[in-house]
């Protein structure tokens, strides 16, 4: 989810210089090769953001142990196909995440990409792989530039930052009842813009905003702005970044003896959250969520006792996230596509998808989830003795 506008800079001219080298033909390629199709999946592996790349991979290859235990693809020309599931680490850097790219460009071995992660290495790597024609299925990077125009080849599952703002605002006044928050936002894109939506919303409904703060890049004591926050009488704490910052500022507003509700993102809808912060500090924070691992819906429900049962623990948020994606990929083979350019083109022509977790899903011109008025795309969960459930309210 996160991006930085510095990195983002410094990966599109790398990017360009990449696009204009040698790269796989845009027209077809990506097929099968034997009795298999391949897929990949890019982002970080490893490093501090290492548990988003893994949850993405896992949610995929989840589906496509599914798909193909069940015989393979189930119709269309590629019937009974099984599919193969690489994976690429772009350790949440824009000029590897070009790099990585390009070698999924030249391997027309490859039918699609399920990534990246961090928007920033979204946009990097998508002038590659939109000039290469691979489809790139994004479920997990939330900036809105990465959809602010049509790309013919890219599909993203996930709402962007400006509707997760301006939610987690009408969440903050509607039902958590906060009256004076204070706002602790990192400073990169993705703090940025939740901040600017969050606080545009919660002017246009009366939530007051005690004081609004920012973080700069690799922090680790942020004493100075929760100190900051609480002298300006806020009676609760927004925290617009990801858990391996919002966990540090529960854990040393804790140790302050600063008790007020806290809410944060779904970037931090991660055990690793309460890990850091430590089960304590961390006992009551709400989490804006994409998805409820909770839900007692069909479609959620058995996704998270399959997935449990298979891989032996519960899926992580980017895992649901990129296992929907993927159906959304499949259905495109169901109806005909065989190789890179007709996946494109047969996932535009659909439009609307039935999928596994979230149900119905209808792209808009741009392929991005369409918002349905009145119904929030986040539900709220809570910690709870050291786990991350259902909002008790």
């Amino acid at each position: 989810m996160k991006f930085n506008k510095a990195y983002a800079a410094v990966g599109a001219t790398l990017a360009l210089g990449l696009s204009l080298s040698a790269c796989g033909s845009s027209s077809g390629g990506g097929g099968a090769s034997g009795d298999s199709i391949t897929v990949a999946v890019a982002g970080p592996m490893t490093g501090d953001n290492g548990i988003y790349g893994q949850d993405q991979l896992s949610g995929v290859k989840f589906a496509a142990e599914e798909v193909n235990d069940a015989g393979g693809i189930p119709s269309g020309p590629l019937k009974g196909k099984k599919i193969k599931v690489v994976k690429y680490d772009d350790v949440a850097d824009p000029n590897q995440g070009a790099s990585v790219a390009q070698k999924i460009c030249d391997d027309t071995g490859i039918m699609a990409v399920f990534g990246h992660s961090n928007s920033s290495v979204t946009l990097a790597a998508e002038p590659i792989y939109e000039r290469c024609g691979v489809p790139l299925f994004v479920s997990y990077s939330s900036n809105p530039e990465i959809t602010a125009k049509r790309h013919e080849n890219l599909f993203r599952t996930l709402i962007d930052d400006a509707k997760m703002g301006s939610e987690m605002a009408s969440y903050s006044h509607d039902q958590l009842g906060f009256k004076k928050v204070g706002v602790l936002a990192s400073d990169d894109d993705y703090g940025d813009g939740l901040k600017t939506n969050f606080n545009k919303t919660a002017d246009e409904i009366g939530l007051k905003v005690a004081k609004t703060v920012t973080t700069s890049a690799k922090q680790k004591d942020f004493t100075p702005q929760l100190t900051e926050l609480r002298n300006a009488g806020a009676d609760s704490l927004v925290l617009l970044n990801t858990y391996t910052d919002a966990a540090l500022q529960i854990k040393q507003a804790s140790a302050m003896g600063w008790k007020v509700p806290i809410f944060v993102t779904p970037g931090s809808n991660s055990p690793e959250l309460v890990k850091i912060a430590g089960a304590k500090a961390a006992e009551g924070v709400i989490v804006a969520a994409v998805f409820d691992p909770n839900s007692k819906d069909p479609g959620p429900a058995k996704f998270v006792t399959d997935f449990t049962a298979a891989n032996g623990k519960a899926p992580g948020e980017s895992a649901a996230m990129s296992y929907d994606s993927f159906y959304v990929f499949l259905k495109s083979l169901e109806d005909g596509a065989k190789d890179r350019k007709s996946v494109i083109s047969k996932t535009d022509s659909i439009g609307t998808f039935t999928l596994p977790i979230r149900g119905e899903l209808t792209f808009t011109e741009n392929h991005e989830p369409t918002i349905v008025p009145g119904k929030p795309a986040q539900v709220l969960l809570q910690v709870k003795n050291g786990q991350i459930g259902s909002y008790a309210g």
